[in-house]
This record gives C-alpha cells, sequence and structure tokens, in this order.
C-alpha cells in the first residue's frame, strides 16, 4: 500500500538536496575567489560585500584604462624609462604596489569568506582555505616583488647617474621634441675599464676608448688610446701644470721608459688623486680629481670635447657577461699564435709567460665572463695595440648581442652590477634620448682609429697635431653620393687616385677598419 508524499514547498531538504547544494557553493567559492585574484573586487560584487567590491573593480579599469593609454600614446620603451628615470616616482610606486596588493589580498580573503556555503564538510573547507592562501601568496608575492625591483631601479639610478639635469655648458645638448640631439650634431662618451688591482697603487685606466657618435645617423667611431701614450698634454687650467709647467706630463728620465707607468697617459687618475691628497684646495667641486683630469686629459689629446664619461670596474665587467650568459667571440690569437688566459710576461725572460690559466683556442667560440675580460686584457704575447683591437671587438659583441628581454629575468642581479660596478655622469633625465641614439647606433657602422705605429703613432714621442688629424678625419661625415646621371650621355670614366697598401707591422693591426671587418 503506497502513501501520498505529505511534503510541502517548505519541508526540509533531502540529504542528496543539501549535497548537491553544498557542492554547488563549494564550487561557486573557488571560482568567485579565483575571480578576485585576476580582477580586484571582481569576486566580492556577487556577495554581500558587493558595494566594495564594485569599488575596488572601477579604480582597477581605471588605472589600466590610464596606464594603457599612456602606454599607447608614449611607447613601451620610452615609458619605462620616463618612469625609471624619476626615483620619486619609482618610490610612489613602491608604495603604491605594497598598499594596493594589501588591499588586494584582503579583498580575496573576504570573497572567501563570504561566498563560503553554510555547512559546508571539513574536507572541502580545507580545500578552499588552502586555494585562497594560494591566491593570496600568489597576489602578495608579485605585488611586494614589483615593489622590490621598483626600490631596486630607484637606488640604482640614484648611484650610478647624476640626479637632474646637466649643467650649463656641461654635458651633450638634449631638447624636448621629437628628435632630442637636434642641437647636437656630435656626442663624445668615454669609455674606462679601471681596476686597482691587488698589490697596485691607485686606480689603473686599462681600457680608455672614446665613442664619437653622429647623432643625426648614428655612425659611430671608436678611437681607442693606448695606456703608455707619454707626455700627454695638461689643460691650461689644470693643477698638475704647477708640478709639470711645460705642460706635458712625464718628468726628462721618463721619456724614453716606456715600461715605468708613472708618466703614462694610464697613470693621470693616479697623479691627479695624489697631487689632491697633498693639496686639498685642489680640484675643488670634483669629487674624484683622477676621474676628472683623466677626462680632461683625453680631451686634449683627441681635440674632442667629452660629453659624458662611463667608468667600468673590469670585476663588473666580467659580472655583466656572466650576467648575459656568456658572449661569441671570433677569438684571434696575434702574431705569435698564442695568447694566455691570465698571466703575464716574465720579468726575467720576456719570452716567457707565467701564472697563466691557459691559452686560448683561436675561432669562433663563446666566452664567459672570465674567459671574454682576459681576452679583452692579455697582451703578454703580442702588444698593447691588438689588445686595444680585442677590447673594441669585445665592446661590439656585447652591444650587438644583448638580450633585453631576455635580461629582464636577471633584472635584480644586472642592478646591483651596475650599482656597485659602474659610474657615468649621464644625467636621469637623459635617458630616454640615450636610448634612442643607441638606435640609431645599432642600424648605423662603426668604425675604428687605433692610435698605433701603422696610422704613425710613435707611444714614446707622439706627435698629437697629428693624432688630432686623424680624429678630425675619421669623424667627418663621408661625403654623400653623387646623384645618378638622368641623361643619356654617358659621362668621362675618371681616373683613379692609386691608394698605397698599408704596410703591416708585427707589433700593430691594421688600421682604420670597421669594427665588423677587424672583429670577423
Amino acid at each position: 500500500m503506497s502513501y501520498p508524499s505529505t511534503r510541502g514547498t517548505t519541508s526540509p531538504q533531502t540529504r542528496d538536496a543539501l549535497r548537491r547544494a553544498r557542492k554547488s557553493g563549494f564550487r561557486r567559492a573557488l571560482g568567485l575567489t579565483a575571480l578576485g585574484t585576476v580582477v580586484p573586487g571582481a569576486g566580492l560584487t556577487q556577495t554581500r560585500s558587493r558595494v566594495v567590491g564594485w569599488v575596488l573593480v572601477a579604480l582597477s579599469v581605471v588605472a589600466l584604462a590610464l596606464g594603457g593609454m599612456y602606454v599607447w600614446r608614449t611607447g613601451l620603451t620610452a615609458t619605462a624609462l620616463s618612469v625609471v628615470a624619476r626615483p620619486g616616482l619609482l618610490q610612489a610606486i613602491a608604495v603604491v604596489l605594497v598598499v594596493g596588493g594589501i588591499l588586494w589580498c584582503g579583498s580575496i580573503v573576504l570573497t572567501a569568506v563570504q561566498a563560503r556555503p553554510n555547512r559546508l564538510d571539513r574536507g572541502r573547507s580545507r580545500v578552499l582555505a588552502g586555494f585562497t592562501t594560494l591566491m593570496v601568496f600568489l597576489v602578495a608575492g608579485s605585488s611586494f616583488k614589483v615593489a622590490e625591483l621598483a626600490t631596486i631601479t630607484k637606488d640604482t639610478v640614484k648611484d650610478v647617474f647624476q640626479a637632474g639635469p646637466v649643467q650649463p655648458g656641461q654635458g651633450a645638448k638634449i631638447v624636448s621634441g621629437d628628435d632630442p640631439w637636434a642641437e647636437t650634431p656630435r656626442v663624445n662618451v668615454l669609455l674606462l675599464g679601471s681596476d686597482s688591482g691587488v698589490g697596485r697603487t691607485g686606480t689603473r685606466t686599462d681600457s680608455m676608448i672614446v665613442a664619437s657618435i653622429d647623432t643625426k645617423t648614428g655612425r659611430t667611431v671608436l678611437i681607442s688610446l693606448p695606456r703608455n701614450l707619454e707626455r700627454v698634454p695638461l689643460p691650461a687650467d689644470s693643477p698638475l701644470r704647477n708640478v709639470y709647467p711645460s705642460g706635458a706630463y712625464g718628468r726628462p728620465t721618463c721619456l724614453h721608459q716606456a715600461s715605468n707607468d708613472e708618466c703614462m697617459l694610464n697613470a693621470i687618475w693616479t697623479e691627479a688623486d695624489t697631487y689632491k691628497a697633498n693639496h686639498p684646495t685642489a680640484y675643488p667641486g670634483q669629487p674624484s680629481p683622477g676621474r676628472f683630469e683623466t677626462r680632461e686629459v683625453i680631451s686634449e689629446v683627441l681635440g674632442l670635447k667629452i660629453d659624458h664619461t662611463v667608468v667600468v670596474d673590469l670585476h663588473g665587467f666580467e659580472q655583466l657577461i656572466d650576467a648575459m650568459g656568456g658572449i661569441t667571440m671570433n677569438v684571434k690569437l696575434g702574431p705569435s699564435g698564442r695568447l694566455p688566459i691570465g698571466g703575464y710576461q716574465s720579468h726575467v725572460d720576456p719570452s716567457k709567460v707565467v701564472g697563466n690559466e691557459g691559452w686560448f683556442k683561436a675561432g669562433v667560440q663563446p666566452l664567459n665572463g672570465h674567459l671574454a675580460l682576459w681576452y679583452a686584457r692579455a697582451r703578454a704575447t703580442d702588444s698593447d695595440y691588438y689588445r686595444m683591437q680585442r677590447q673594441r671587438c669585445v665592446i661590439r659583441a656585447v652591444v650587438s648581442q644583448v638580450n633585453p628581454a631576455a635580461m629582464l629575468g636577471k633584472y635584480a642581479q644586472l642592478a646591483a652590477i651596475a650599482k656597485d660596478n659602474i659610474y657615468t655622469d649621464i644625467p636621469s633625465d637623459s635617458l630616454m634620448a640615450f636610448v634612442d641614439l643607441m638606435e640609431r647606433v645599432q642600424k648605423s657602422t662603426i668604425t675604428s682609429v687605433p692610435l698605433t705605429p701603422e696610422n704613425g703613432i710613435n707611444t714614446g714621442r707622439p706627435n698629437y697635431d697629428k693624432i688630432r688629424a686623424l680624429v678630425k678625419a675619421a669623424i667627418t661625415p663621408p661625403p654623400a653620393p653623387a646623384p645618378k646621371p638622368t641623361g643619356t650621355s654617358t659621362p668621362a670614366p675618371s681616373t683613379p687616385t692609386p691608394t698605397p697598401s698599408p704596410t703591416r707591422t708585427p707589433s700593430a693591426p691594421a688600421t682604420t677598419a670597421t669594427a665588423t671587418d677587424e672583429c670577423a
């Protein structure tokens, strides 16, 4: 015998119905929590705190829209640099990220609490709690990591780059508008590689290269200066003229002693620092007399106004190459057919190399930071001139092979390297202009002017008028190509002027070859 159902519409749910309701509510809570993780406050819009949720969503959408419009109008690179160049803005961004991250995490937790169904079993409660914790850690970790990178960038820019615009009469002139270099036809940047070294007195600039850049075309000339250049001219207002009144750096007893680097160009830094230590009123307002005097002397040597200086400690250079994942070089061994990794020339027998770790092998090969550094520094088996060529090739390899996208993952490491090992007087306000200039350089050509015997330069008794003439000829833009004839007549052939081939000597590599030619 069957009995009619006595359950009405208000009767308690069956156990199966309750189970289904809890399961559906559990899935809804997970979904809303995930939605609140993707869009701040979005999950709360479906709970009793919907007003708070919509406020957070509105703030997020407005911030994203404004940021997107700025990036679209300015460009991604320009936007990044405009932020990087303003330490105060970076600090504000870091604070906003921390506060915003806390609010975002709070909204995720609130979403999970309010979306959680009643009488949820212990197992699903633990799953929801664990999922919520994971989402909170994801948002918190991302927010605090970006805030940390913003703080690192602020500190790095503040320590590496000069604060504020350049002083009147100093540095490259940059103007507002579409072309920041419209009023500056050429920029000359001095690149110094320094290494005081264990057991060495003072700072030695083992690598001295001036990059002279045509700002319109990007055409660049790399001018390598020999470390053993003697009797370098001192500026008229140099405090060192009190010691060397003739205006040339070096004592008469040093004129024919090339091995005595007390009279060489790379000792100017230490000479100026020593003079400052003995005469505290010298070099007023200069935090580094040696760096300042080195720049001014090189300007006199080349006849060029040095706009900016970049100094890289060689240990930092090694770290930079490692952070890049190494570079690929076509290793050349010079006239001796041997190039040591480390080591130095024996004082007892100059034909031998002692203290080296091994020998380079010729050919195209990857080099880590340590090997790349020694490829640029080694000279025990050839000469300073070949070393100067290798230094230009290593610089070119770094510029051409660096992958900005891949380097982003090592940003904190790179920032630490820059902060500890790089100095420049380029203002942070000029970063965007210099990035634009580097894009022009990469699309143009690079030529070299090594000051070597093949170019008629005697480092012991240099002819500085000849050096300046070589530099002037190298930076002079090539003549524009003649227009093609439009008529039907055939122009008379011109008689070519014979050009003598340069005579090679075992002490120096080729003369003004392009960077591609001398490195291939």
